[in-house]
């Protein structure tokens, strides 16, 4: 055990005892004093330099209703004086006792002293709330203005002393006393009195505590609010440090009021406003701190609850007058009181919680600690402004200890967080190791059948017993590529491992440097299927480095496969010279580009996360680069990015050492650069025309589209490719018709999300369902893209028959809604024919009674009316504008042969739109209705209007009458398809046009004016 350290705390404790039982005793009066007696106090047997300050208690002449000057006395003109016991205070009559809490009176006192020569004083705590001090009728102080009127009063109550010498063996103490703002009045605390020298003592212990308090809850204050601010998660100190401000506010205001006393301008009902808000604000605030420390001392609900009623009073005190909020204050004070002690008793029960763990049990008692001190603070708060204690210097301890063990608690939870992250640290170290182990062992696994597949297609290339073609071999060497893709992508993972333990060992050779290049591009060439670029060789024969073979490969792979992912047209040059000792190698490219900032961090180690990725370029999240730079400066050279430009291309560039070179090598490189694959000419990748469905992949890797579209062409299905999201857009264009799209999600420059999101804003999920085929299947991924507008997943590496099973239902759900909405068009069309049959033979038989040949007119117009719609039933529900103006001028024909001359009918047409496709029956029902609830309602002649012509790529048509209108309440319900009522036409018309994209109808009309309809419809629908 460490006995030096528990001795120094336990002489640290000491002398904090020691120090406070000091100060206390100072400024504690001495219980010995004698009392006054009916107004007189005989202090002449009272030694004032051996037994110091004495407090001028006990019976005053008190005269109600009365402010007494000490002429007044002289002269006689007084009331009777009663005798009242000071301290005390004005709480109101009770059955004829006690003094109203709201006036005003005179105290008077007469103190005799045996010492005439020698200069006393007197201490003023708190005189409710005004009041002035004559001495030996000489005025020697004063707080506010009393008055007999409440108009002309103005409350005030600062502490002071004053200093006077007397005349003779008796001094005459006077003090005037006013209140009306406070809940009670008086004088509240006892009235110290002494010689100088000992006043002087106890003002400034009394001072000098409260400025102790006050910077020490200030300083604190701000040291917490510096930890939250440099770690903003810690709300704990966020809570204490504005804890802490708020109540040295409380404190400028309480006590010694050291802010009323430096600054007396302040007005009172700004001051005390100001000391209430703050008081009760802090107390909020300490709510909200301990719910932050621990939230199993307080459940969110609870907290609430405790926190409104101290919110409802800090309104109070915010709007309402100082007098009336006063009134409730006490009852607030009692509410904070039973707050306290409820987080007191929560406390002590989860102490006593045996579940809780040792670290647990010791901030409990800190807790416990603050809470209790806090109470402590509160409680002689309340005691010493009702005097019921003689200081304030216990519940200013109380803030010292609050600060104390507040502080002790957060120090805690800091150690216990320390010990927890040093904990977690040796685990993730732990758990590292593990992974770079598992990461070794699963790597080495996996290449074992991994070489057996290249091993086998090897052999299937080269065994001629069996005469493959040219579409098989093709097959082959992309699934012997993809391959050797796969095992340089393990020798990677597995380098990282042995690079971060220093394991790596590198067997330099003599190598020829163009050979090598030429095996990686030629690995790489199926990368470049889809996309106009070219990988050329430009390295001269003859250039030899000294350098591990494998891994100088390796090298150029990765450099050339990454140029690969990022260009999307143009050429990838390899090209290396000899300069001095050493060959720089460049691999040149005509992409992205890279911006400055990256230059270095594309080389980074991937677990570097720090910094914000770019949007396209090289990014450092893999490991292919950060490999290289090993690689290369372990070989004794250096990489980095010679130059690039955004947009326009990158070369970056590395340095091996100069090798010489033999007979034997040369041969060697001889032989491999003589060894060509068979060649074939490359199959087309788009397959249209040849189906009923047509399917667009979009996907930046040659593989993946090789894969899809072998699955997709074996089930009957067009296939439509696009290696990025530019030409799946260009594509779009070309193509009639699509019925789905496959997106990859992570493609370069435009995300899959991105293309998703382009797409719907043209195509519903209707029209081109989306699916998604990517290796992210987290829910949050999946939600991006639902949100995007996709309509199903299927995640990477996919099972063929899953791929086929989700692409046939997006198709067949399609198909189904698009039947659904024809079925249900051409019931909306039905209802309009026999609508209109039932007004045009109404009209024909009425001239069967009267006129017998524009009868056999009508019924040749409605003739041609009903081969027109036998004509369309057969065929589609979309006819070319001209038939529907042969319709629009039969019935017109039938009206104007019913109505005689009652209107004119006016059509403008222009010819290019004539052929082109409307929804039939669309037109004549506007028409039908303008002639016979626009004009045949109201008297005399009418016009009926129609225009058709293109306006911004839509057809434009309106229908304009001069008819008697709609009223506003069914025009409002027919905007809104509102109306159950009358006929159905129009309300039908309105479907069949809201369900074509880009489709708009509107109608105006006023009353006794006309009314005017136009439509508008996609050109390209």
């Amino acid at each position: 055990m460490n006995y030096s350290k528990l001795a120094g705390i336990i002489l640290i404790f000491a002398l904090s005892i020691a120090l406070f039982i000091g100060i206390y005793s100072l400024t504690k009066p001495n219980p010995h004093t004698p009392t006054a007696r009916q107004g007189v106090l005989d202090m002449s047997g009272w030694d004032f330099a051996a037994q110091k300050l004495a407090n001028l208690n006990g019976e005053w002449e008190f005269y109600e209703g009365e402010l007494l000057e000490p002429a007044d006395f002289l002269n006689g003109t007084h009331g009777k004086a009663a005798y009242i016991e000071v301290p005390s205070i004005w709480s109101g009559k009770k059955e004829d006792q006690g003094i109203d809490s709201k006036g005003f009176g005179t105290y008077r006192l007469h103190v005799k002293v045996q010492d005439e020569k020698q200069i006393y004083g007197i201490k003023i705590h708190s005189i409710r709330m005004s009041h002035r001090l004559y001495i030996n009728g000489q005025l020697e102080g004063e707080a506010g203005r009393p008055a007999a009127d409440e108009a002309q009063h103005r409350p005030g109550n600062t502490p002071y002393s004053t200093f006077f010498q007397p005349n003779g063996h008796n001094i005459e103490i006077i003090i005037q006393a006013a209140n009306y703002v406070y809940i009670s009045g008086g004088i509240v605390n006892t009235m110290p009195f002494g010689l100088a020298g000992d006043m002087n003592t106890l003002n400034a212990l009394q001072v000098g505590t409260d400025l102790a308090v006050i910077l020490t809850m200030g300083m604190f204050g701000g040291y917490h609010l510096g930890f939250y601010f440099v770690r903003r998660r810690e709300k704990a100190y966020l809570f204490s440090g504005l804890y802490l401000l708020t109540l040295s506010v409380v404190q400028l205001f309480m006590g010694e009021k050291i802010a009323l006393r430096v600054m007396p301008g302040i007005p009172f009902n700004f001051a005390y406003k100001l000391l209430d808000f703050s008081m009760f604000l802090s107390a909020g605030i300490i709510i909200l701190f301990f719910y932050s420390i621990d939230t199993r001392l307080l459940s969110k609900r609870n907290m609430t609850l405790l926190i409104s009623p101290i919110v409802l009073y800090m309104a109070m005190v915010a709007l309402l007058p100082y007098a009336v909020h006063s009134e409730m204050k006490g009852y607030f004070f009692m509410y904070l009181v039973l707050v306290v002690l409820y987080l007191l008793g929560r406390m002590l029960y989860l102490y006593m919680d045996k579940a809780r763990d040792a670290s647990s049990r010791k901030e409990l008692i800190m807790f416990s600690g603050a809470i209790l001190s806090l109470g402590i603070y509160l409680i002689f708060g309340i005691l010493y402004t009702e005097n019921a204690v003689q200081t304030d210097l216990i519940g200013k301890m109380g803030v010292v200890g609050f600060i104390c063990f507040m502080n002790l608690l957060l120090a805690t939870r800091f150690t216990n967080a320390y010990e927890k992250t040093e904990l977690l640290t040796n685990q993730l170290l732990l758990a590292n190791q593990l992974k770079d182990e598992f990461l070794t062992n699963t790597s080495h696994e996996l290449k074992t059948p991994l070489h057996g597949i290249m091993n086998i297609t090897s052999h299937l290339l080269e065994d001629e017993e069996y005469h493959l073609s040219a579409k098989q071999k093709q097959n082959l060497w992309l699934i012997k590529d993809i391959s050797l893709k796969l095992s340089i992508l393990i020798h990677d993972l597995i380098d990282v491992t042995r690079l971060k333990h220093g394991e790596l060992l590198l067997h330099p050779t003599v190598v020829d440097l163009k050979v090598v290049t030429q095996m990686v591009l030629d690995v790489l060439e199926f990368e470049l299927i889809g996309k106009a670029v070219q990988l050329q060789n430009l390295i001269e024969p003859d250039v030899w480095v000294m350098a591990d073979e494998n891994r100088l490969r390796q090298i150029m792979y990765n450099l050339v496969q990454n140029a690969i992912k990022h260009t999307e047209k143009g050429t990838i040059n390899v090209a290396a010279k000899v300069i001095g000792e050493n060959v720089h190698i460049s691999v040149e490219d005509t992409g992205s580009g890279i911006a400055s900032e990256q230059h270095e961090a594309i080389f980074e180690y991937f677990e570097q996360l720090g910094r914000p990725l770019s949007e396209d370029g090289y990014t450092s999240l893999g490991v292919g680069l950060y490999i290289s730079r090993k690689l290369t400066e372990r070989m004794g050279g250096e990489i980095g990015v010679q130059w690039s430009e955004p947009g326009v291309g990158t070369r970056i560039a590395f340095t091996l050492p100069a090798a010489a070179h033999t007979q034997a090598y040369l041969e060697t490189a001889s032989t491999y650069m003589n060894q060509l694959r068979d060649g074939h000419e490359a199959e087309p990748q788009d397959y249209s025309g040849q189906h009923d469905y047509t399917i667009l992949i979009v996907d930046d890797e040659a593989s993946n589209i090789h894969i899809l579209s072998s699955i997709l062409k074996r089930h009957q299905y067009n296939v439509i490719t696009a290696f990025s999201a530019d030409e799946a857009l260009e594509k779009l264009k070309n193509v009639p018709h699509v019925d789905l799209a496959i997106l990859d999600v992570m493609m370069p420059r435009i995300s899959g999300i991105e293309l998703c999101r382009m797409l719907r804003s043209e195509y519903t999920i209707l029209d081109l369902p989306i699916l998604f085929a990517t290796i992210k299947d987290t829910p949050q991924d999946i939600a991006l893209g639902f949100r995007a507008g996709a309509n199903d997943f299927i995640t990477k590496p996919f099972d063929a028959d899953t791929l086929i099973a989700r692409v046939q239902t997006l198709i067949a759900m399609k198909n189904a809604i698009k039947d659904a909405m024809h079925s249900e068009l051409a019931f909306h069309q039905a209802q309009i024919k026999p609508h209109f049959l039932y007004n045009a033979l109404s009209g024909v038989i009425s001239f069967c009674y009267t006129d017998g040949e524009k009868a056999a007119y009508l019924l040749t117009m409605l003739s041609h009316y009903l081969r027109y719609i036998l004509d369309m039933d057969r065929k589609t529900l979309f006819v070319p504008l001209h038939r529907e103006m042969e319709l629009i001028h039969a019935y017109v024909e039938i009206e104007k042969a019913r109505f005689g001359e009652r209107f004119d009918f006016v059509c403008e047409i222009e010819e290019r739109v004539r052929d082109i496709e409307i929804s039939s029956l669309s037109i004549q029902p506007f028409v039908e209705n303008a002639i016979r609830h626009g004009l045949f309602e109201k008297e005399g002649h009418g016009l009926v209007s129609l225009k058709v012509y293109e306006e911004d790529g839509y057809l434009k048509v309106k229908i304009e009458d001069d008819g008697v209108g709609i009223p506003a309440e069914l025009l409002d319900q027919m905007s809104n398809d509102e109306r159950e009522s009358g006929g159905i036409g129009i309300r039908n018309v309105r479907k069949r046009i809201d369900s074509i994209p880009g489709a708009t109808m509107s109608i105006h009309s006023e009353q006794g004016i006309g009314t005017s309809v136009t439509i508008f419809w996609p050109l390209s629908h």
